[in-house]
Protein backbone atom coordinates (compact mmCIF):
# COMPACT_ATOMS: atom_id res chain seq x y z
CA UNK A 1 0.00 0.00 0.00
CA UNK A 2 1.50 2.98 -1.53
CA UNK A 3 1.45 6.25 1.56
CA UNK A 4 0.07 9.20 -0.22
CA UNK A 5 -0.07 12.40 1.61
CA UNK A 6 0.40 12.72 5.71
CA UNK A 7 -1.14 16.25 6.75
CA UNK A 8 -0.02 16.91 10.62
CA UNK A 9 -0.03 20.47 12.48
CA UNK A 10 -3.46 21.24 11.44
CA UNK A 11 -4.61 25.01 11.80
CA UNK A 12 -7.45 23.13 12.78
CA UNK A 13 -9.52 22.61 16.56
CA UNK A 14 -10.77 19.64 15.16
CA UNK A 15 -8.72 17.61 13.35
CA UNK A 16 -5.07 16.82 14.67
CA UNK A 17 -3.52 14.38 11.26
CA UNK A 18 -4.83 13.51 7.69
CA UNK A 19 -2.96 10.40 6.47
CA UNK A 20 -4.05 9.43 2.96
CA UNK A 21 -3.16 6.05 1.18
CA UNK A 22 -4.31 4.32 -2.16
CA UNK A 23 -8.00 3.31 -0.64
CA UNK A 24 -8.26 5.04 3.11
CA UNK A 25 -8.11 8.35 4.92
CA UNK A 26 -7.44 7.98 8.32
CA UNK A 27 -7.98 10.89 10.39
CA UNK A 28 -6.90 11.75 14.36
CA UNK A 29 -9.52 14.11 15.56
CA UNK A 30 -8.16 16.70 18.49
CA UNK A 31 -10.95 15.28 20.84
CA UNK A 32 -9.06 12.10 21.34
CA UNK A 33 -5.54 12.20 19.83
CA UNK A 34 -5.09 7.78 20.63
CA UNK A 35 -7.91 7.28 18.36
CA UNK A 36 -7.17 6.85 14.90
CA UNK A 37 -10.72 6.83 12.47
CA UNK A 38 -10.27 5.10 9.09
CA UNK A 39 -12.13 6.33 5.93
CA UNK A 40 -12.41 4.26 2.74
CA UNK A 41 -11.69 6.56 -0.26
CA UNK A 42 -12.51 5.20 -3.77
CA UNK A 43 -10.90 8.84 -5.31
CA UNK A 44 -7.94 9.46 -2.96
CA UNK A 45 -6.65 12.41 -5.16
CA UNK A 46 -10.00 13.99 -5.81
CA UNK A 47 -9.80 14.09 -1.66
CA UNK A 48 -6.32 15.01 -1.51
CA UNK A 49 -6.58 18.09 -4.07
CA UNK A 50 -9.92 19.39 -2.06
CA UNK A 51 -8.34 19.03 1.24
CA UNK A 52 -4.90 20.54 -0.09
CA UNK A 53 -7.61 23.25 -1.64
CA UNK A 54 -9.23 24.11 1.73
CA UNK A 55 -5.65 24.12 3.81
CA UNK A 56 -4.38 26.54 1.11
CA UNK A 57 -7.61 28.92 1.18
CA UNK A 58 -7.44 28.64 5.37
CA UNK A 59 -10.86 26.99 5.45
CA UNK A 60 -12.45 24.99 8.11
CA UNK A 61 -10.68 21.84 7.95
CA UNK A 62 -13.28 20.25 9.87
CA UNK A 63 -16.02 21.13 7.71
CA UNK A 64 -14.71 20.21 4.59
CA UNK A 65 -14.22 16.35 6.78
CA UNK A 66 -17.66 16.51 7.71
CA UNK A 67 -18.90 17.44 4.47
CA UNK A 68 -16.88 14.93 2.72
CA UNK A 69 -18.65 12.40 4.96
CA UNK A 70 -21.92 13.50 4.01
CA UNK A 71 -21.56 13.82 0.31
CA UNK A 72 -20.00 9.92 0.25
CA UNK A 73 -16.72 11.13 -0.85
CA UNK A 74 -15.41 9.27 2.03
CA UNK A 75 -17.18 6.46 4.04
CA UNK A 76 -16.45 5.63 7.55
CA UNK A 77 -14.71 1.84 7.34
CA UNK A 78 -16.40 -0.55 9.61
Amino acid sequence: MELVQIYTELASTAVNSVKIDETLVKIVYNSNTDKEYTFNCDNTDEFNTKLSNTLTNKESVGRFISSSVKEGLIVPSK
